[in-house]
């Protein structure tokens, strides 16, 4: 949201902006979408329109925060949204979808009302078509909203994406919007695996509050690399479109270490470096209380799922899109490890020069920063083609 929000000229800790919803405050994903936006902007994030499966709300003046975590936290419908905390605003409403105007109320309150983001965070699969995508035109000939971030799985088709690009409407897609959903799955799993129910209640509150950081961290290494590649090209490449070459890229490099990392797992599982990059992608609390057990109980598919992802991930993110398949495949994996083991050696470096009296120390340590791992890698590979 905040990467969204910036490309939009929006400051959102200084400035209002306004926001759309499908799926009510019952719903797992915009419920706690709703707890979020409040929590991080309070009263700058102005909610005017939300639909569900039992009705709709619309506000331009804004929806009452107060009202709307009430029906979150009792998991409750908008339609429950009591109206008397509505503004004094003409188009201020609640409905009921009982009736049949009331159900194609509800049903384009997604597309016509006026908002800064679109969040669907419920609704039917493809709820978007090509045939109704033109819904997002308003009377005056601009788009409804600015940028979409999707929540839910598969909620436009591909054909609507398309032209709602082409409308100048900045998408974010569900691949990247939802990937931090697919990371807390696999550290459930691993404290499933590592620890019994007592282990897991007794460190559960920080267990998940690093969690939640480490999501926040690696979504916020998804926007940026996205946004940022965006603005290489002036944004002659959508975004929907670099959002599938990241996943695309990333999924790329981790098969491919997935493969060498399984013909010799003995060799890597047992290598310190190895050892130490998977202890890295758990938790603190998990490093810190059970390390031995983390490299003994944690299976070798586990580890090397882990290896490979944690890499992969790294790379795409530190470099950008592109670095990686400038390597002839043949040396990708060997590119991989060797840059691995320069950033560990340009962290020392970083820490060896912060440390030091030298007066231009900050600027050495930016430019470490950026480009050591990279330079060095291909320093490293230069040399071994010549040996």
């Amino acid at each position: 949201m905040d990467h969204t929000l910036k490309h939009l000229g929006i400051d959102p800790h200084k400035q209002s902006f306004t926001v759309k919803i499908t799926g009510g405050p019952d719903g797992d994903v915009a419920g706690n979408e709703l707890l979020i936006l409040h929590r991080e902007y309070g009263e700058n994030a102005r909610v005017v329109a939300i639909a569900d499966g039992y009705g709709a709300a619309h506000d331009p003046n804004g929806l009452n925060w107060k009202e709307l975590i009430r029906l979150t936290k009792n998991e409750e419908s908008i339609c429950k949204f009591n109206p008397d905390k509505l503004s004094k605003s003409d188009n201020a409403w609640v409905i009921t979808a009982e009736t049949r105007e009331h159900i194609n109320r509800r049903n384009q309150l997604h597309a016509v009302a006026v908002a800064d983001i679109f969040i669907p965070a419920g609704g039917r699969p493809y709820t978007v078509n090509q045939e109704n995508c033109d819904r997002f035109i308003s009377t005056s000939g601009e788009p409804t909203c600015r940028a979409i971030i999707e929540g839910a799985n598969i909620f436009f088709t591909k054909e609507a994406r398309d032209k709602l690009q082409e409308m100048g409407i900045i998408m974010v897609k569900d691949s990247s919007a939802n990937k931090t959903g697919v990371i807390c799955s696999s550290y459930e799993i691993i404290a499933s695996l590592l620890l019994s129910k007592d282990e897991f209640k007794s460190i559960k509150p920080t267990f998940v509050e690093q969690v939640i950081e480490i999501l926040r961290e690696k979504a916020g290494k998804e926007a940026k690399l996205l946004f940022s590649e965006y603005g290489k090209d002036r944004g002659a490449k959508p975004l929907v479109a670099l959002s599938m070459e990241i996943s695309r890229e990333i999924n790329q490099v981790t098969d491919t270490l997935l493969e060498e990392f399984t013909r010799d797992k003995e060799t890597y599982l047992t290598d310190k470096m190895f050892q130490a990059l998977i202890l890295r992608h758990c938790p603190p609390i998990l490093r810190e209380k059970y390390p031995d057990r983390i490299l003994e109980k944690l299976p070798a598919p586990h580890q090397i799922a882990i290896l490979a992802s944690f890499i992969a991930s790294h790379i795409v993110y530190s470099e950008g899109l592109g670095w990686l398949e400038s390597i002839s495949e043949g040396r990708r994996f060997k590119a991989a490890l060797t840059y691995m083991k320069n950033d560990q050696l340009a962290e020392q470096l970083i820490d060896i020069v912060s440390e030091s009296g030298l007066r231009e120390k900050s600027e050495i340590a930016a430019i470490l920063t950026r480009s050591a791992a990279r330079d060095l890698t291909m320093i490293n590979l230069e040399s071994s083609v010549h040996d």
